[in-house]
């Protein structure tokens, strides 16, 4: 597969995607409302803060889902390299008792290299966060919202295929799922999954899974 490199972790979110979380940021008290760009599904599950989002991959993604959560008034607390004890220690304490967990997939070499990590270490990390998260009863969302830029390699498959048949609900960039990928695991697995066409429209869907 053809190596598309991708942006440096801090730059990859624009300015003007900047201005944009900024100006949802002001419309927040009003009403929620659902554009043609966003795909919900039937039923979704009940999705309840706090809410912790980490990244298995190391791409800006979980800086994304943060803002945008911000932008909203949903608190959200991003940790990178959250592990499973971590999350456990979390558990215990009623201001970070987390009920719900993002996990955005897509990887970044530059990211990981500065972290000091690999893609097998990261699967092994976000392996082990899964699974005390199920044991917590903590929700599970999985989410690609950079798009193809972050899906390119065979890292960006790893990430991918280790979150998505794992997640209670999915929100999936449409224009990654031309292979069917997603569609066909979340059928085959019985997950919900939403379709977004740009990283702003997670603010729609937030609202309506928090019932902002």
């Amino acid at each position: 597969m053809t190596m598309v490199r991708k942006p440096n972790f801090m730059v990859a979110i624009s300015a003007a995607m900047l201005v944009s979380i900024l100006f949802i940021g002001n419309m927040a008290g009003t009403a929620a409302t659902v554009p043609s760009t966003v795909e919900l599904p039937d039923k979704l599950p009940k999705a309840e803060p706090p809410v912790v989002v980490t990244t298995l991959g190391q791409s800006p993604g979980a800086l994304m889902v943060r803002m945008l959560c911000n932008s909203v008034k949903l608190k959200c607390d991003e940790k990178d390299l959250l592990t499973a004890e971590e999350l456990l220690a979390a558990s215990k304490k009623k201001d970070t008792a987390y009920k719900t967990l993002i996990i955005t997939m897509g990887t970044s070499l530059k990211g990981m290299g500065a972290a000091g990590i690999d893609i097998e270490s990261e699967v092994k990390r976000v392996q082990a966060v899964i699974d005390t998260a199920r044991k917590l009863g903590i929700l599970i969302i999985g989410a690609q919202i950079e798009g193809p830029s972050r899906r390119v390699d065979e890292y960006d498959e790893k990430s991918i295929r280790t979150v998505t048949p794992q997640s209670d609900l999915l929100i999936i960039r449409k224009d990654i799922n031309k292979d069917g990928y997603f569609s066909n695991t979340a059928k085959e697995k019985h997950i919900p999954i939403v379709f977004i066409t740009q990283a702003m429209d997670l603010t729609h869907v937030l609202k309506v899974l928090f019932s902002l």
